[in-house]
């Protein structure tokens, strides 16, 4: 079988020389993990901001769409509809709030 590998020779604990990793500073390690996901989840609550921020423009612009509607029936509908649009956009500022 000439395929066949002898894993031990390349085991990284094996007593032959070979490539060695150089030591790890752990604690630098976490701190610069940590001052990643630091800055990412300060990127992400700025990007949600952002998002709940056209949301609300949007529902403001079809407040004024809703009030150049001539049908009452059509209007009322879709009163309630950007009602919803807004209650749900007020959760998601609460709720980026507590981020």
């Amino acid at each position: 079988m000439l395929n066949v590998i002898d894993f031990r020779k390349y085991a990284p604990g094996s007593p032959e020389p070979g490539p060695q990793r150089p030591p790890v500073d752990v604690e630098a390690g976490f701190a610069e993990l940590a001052s990643c996901v630091t800055g990412l989840q300060s990127k992400a609550r700025g990007d949600i901001g952002n998002a709940i921020l056209m949301l609300d423009l949007a529902a403001q612009h079809a407040r004024g769409i809703a009030s150049r509607v001539s049908h009452s029936a059509a209007r009322k509908d879709f009163d309630e509809h950007i009602a919803i649009i807004e209650r749900l956009i007020e959760l998601a500022r609460r709720m980026a709030f507590n981020l």
